[in-house]
């Protein structure tokens, strides 16, 4: 019997619902009938029932879930097996985008570490499409862009990893004559927009907002550091259009406010070439990414290297 079917039941549990476990999983709504059949076959009783138009657990399906719970668990120890008996060693080289890298990857990164202290770990801050043709050209191991295009999947695999929010942000002083955002058609001559330089996903955000709202700033500093933007809108330099998980800290604090305007968002991907050998501790990272975003790696990644990467962007 293959584990696939309990990740699947596993999800169906977890999410709520066969749509979101087949989105989740990149499987399609057929697969996810079948495992569940086979489940229920090798059980011997029904575990999802009809209530109105949702599927719900039987009590048998709930009693189910500990001891499924209990396979999964079992299975990632056999996995990560060789991660108590060998040391890792080598290098693992990683690009991303400065505003990944610099705040949202060292959590991961330091569970990494935890795993493999002495493995050498070469971090490269890159723009999506540098990421993009580093993994094509195998400068890197992995891989963190803000866009995946259909054409990148040729000789490359990717996965979602989350999507993100952008907010516009300013420090307090600012935000007292600051103007709102959702407005329409004006110049605003008060503050200069802090932002990326071309290319880059983010300032491609930026600027579809701006001439959407038909907005336009007098002045402009452009520079190509997260944490310095950060440090300049901190110091009533200007606005910016940032990730919370950058300034959180910040704004819970009070050294930081959103700006009134419409919520943006860009999606993050993580990619590997498919034909780069992965060493243990490649698969490791892996292993720690597929967990972030609540995904077995190896069932997202069945081969073919398209689940789980594009989504149209």
């Amino acid at each position: 019997m293959e584990l696939k079917i309990f990740t699947t039941f596993r999800t169906i549990v977890r999410t709520g619902s066969f749509t979101k476990a087949a989105r989740l999983l990149s499987y399609t709504p057929s697969t996810i009938t079948f495992h569940v059949a086979q489940l229920e076959k090798l059980a011997g009783v029904p575990l999802f029932e009809k209530n109105g138009r949702r599927m719900v657990l039987t009590k048998a399906g709930e009693a189910l879930v500990p001891y499924v719970d209990e396979v999964l668990a079992a299975t990632k120890k056999i996995r990560n097996f060789q991660y108590g008996v060998a040391a890792y060693q080598g290098t693992l080289t990683i690009g991303a985008p400065e505003s990944l890298l610099c705040f949202r990857l060292p959590p991961l990164l330091r569970i990494l570490h935890a795993h493999a202290p002495r493995v050498d770990l070469r971090l490269r801050s890159l723009t999506s499409r540098d990421v993009v043709a580093a993994l094509a050209d195998g400068q890197l191991d992995i891989g963190f862009a803000y866009s995946v295009q259909g054409r990148d999947k040729e000789s490359l695999t990717f996965w979602k990893l989350e999507e993100i929010p952008l907010h516009f942000y300013t420090s307090p002083r600012v935000a007292v004559w600051c103007p709102d955002f959702r407005a329409r058609d004006m110049l605003i001559d008060e503050i200069p927009l802090v932002t990326m330089p071309h290319p880059g996903e983010v300032r491609e955000v930026v600027d579809a907002y701006l001439r959407q709202q038909g907005i336009s700033f007098a002045n402009t500093i452009e520079l190509r550091s997260t944490q310095t933007i950060i440090n300049l809108i901190e110091n009533d330099m200007g606005a910016a259009l940032l990730p919370p998980f950058a300034v959180g800290e910040r704004v819970a604090q009070g050294r930081l406010v959103r700006v009134s305007a419409d919520p943006q968002g860009v999606t993050a991907f993580y990619g590997v070439h498919r034909r780069k050998w992965r060493s243990p501790v490649m698969n490791l990272f892996l292993d720690i990414l597929a967990e972030e975003r609540g995904a077995d790696r190896t069932e997202v990644d069945d081969g073919a290297g398209s689940r789980g990467g594009d989504t149209g962007l």
